[in-house]
């Protein structure tokens, strides 16, 4: 349910005359049900950010919790987890609220990110859900989209708490790095030209695109040069570039199929697939745990 508290006075009028910082923008969207050649669903993000940062794919197993496997930024500014998957078959992935001005997003006392906790102690959809008043509130300006088998999840969190969220078992969604829930409206004093292309294209793609969705038409709109450099769903510009793509098929039944695009500086191009199966998730696991 969305949480429709306003900003103080002051809090609006500092968003009111900002304009929006440079940030990362990554697109992000999501199928479930009988779009998905599976019937399960299927879930998407480019992360763009300055070129040149290197990132890494690596296994975590906490002390209490879920093992997850993720996508982390391993230097520069915007360290850790940016996509990842859990033992239990929840998927993760954020954009930036890019929409709020930097200074803004950059001071959030007592917020951090969640991405981490969401995948260490939630395994479905409607756990995750039944928990966002006490998740999201805490969570630094962002948004979420979180798949499992049969749902997805997408979450707007704003500042000083507010948060919106739906949930679908069927159908198609899409999200770049502004709100589009009006109850968060007024946290777009600047929506990107950027980002406004971007969720116009993805949504024309994915509407075009034959039924049911697979993870290669996926891939394939993935890696869309259509509005050129800096405005494509695959960026190469110079102040933003598409450094990965991370895609997860969560069939009804069976093992999940997960492809990653990986483009580090002064490597070539790697591009990953993997079925998680019992033998990807014990090759991760410490020795004696």
């Amino acid at each position: 349910m969305p949480k429709t508290a306003f900003l103080s006075k002051s809090a609006a009028a500092c968003l009111a005359a900002a304009m929006a910082m440079p940030a990362g923008a990554c697109t992000l969207w999501a199928s479930a049900g009988p779009q998905d050649s599976d019937g399960g669903t299927l879930l998407s993000k480019n992360r763009d950010w300055k070129p040149g940062q290197h990132q890494a794919l690596e296994y975590r197993y906490p002390s209490h919790g879920i093992p997850y496997f993720g996508l982390f930024a391993v230097d520069g500014r915007a360290r850790g987890i940016k996509s990842g998957v859990n033992r239990q078959g929840l998927s993760a992935v954020t954009a930036s609220a890019s929409s709020i001005p930097g200074h803004l997003r950059a001071s959030q006392p007592g917020k951090h990110g969640i991405l981490g906790r969401i995948l260490a102690h939630y395994g479905s959809v409607d756990e995750l859900a039944a928990h966002a008043s006490e998740i999201f509130p805490k969570s630094r300006a962002m948004f979420l989209m979180v798949s499992d088998r049969h749902k997805i999840l997408v979450a707007e969190i704003g500042l000083q708490g507010r948060y919106a969220y739906k949930v679908l078992d069927r159908g198609v969604t899409a999200h770049t790095n502004y709100y589009l829930d009006r109850t968060l409206a007024d946290f777009n004093v600047k929506i990107g030209h950027s980002s406004a292309t971007r969720y116009r294209r993805v949504g024309e793609l994915l509407a075009d695109a034959p039924r049911p969705y697979t993870l290669a038409r996926y891939a394939a709109i993935s890696r869309d040069h259509h509005d050129g450099p800096d405005d494509s769903l695959w960026r190469t510009g110079r102040k933003e570039a598409t450094l990965s793509s991370w895609i997860i098929d969560s069939p009804a039944q069976g093992p999940q199929t997960l492809r990653v695009v990986l483009d580090n500086p002064g490597m070539p191009e790697a591009v990953r697939t993997w079925t998680l199966d019992d033998a990807f998730w014990a090759r991760g696991k410490p020795t004696g745990a």
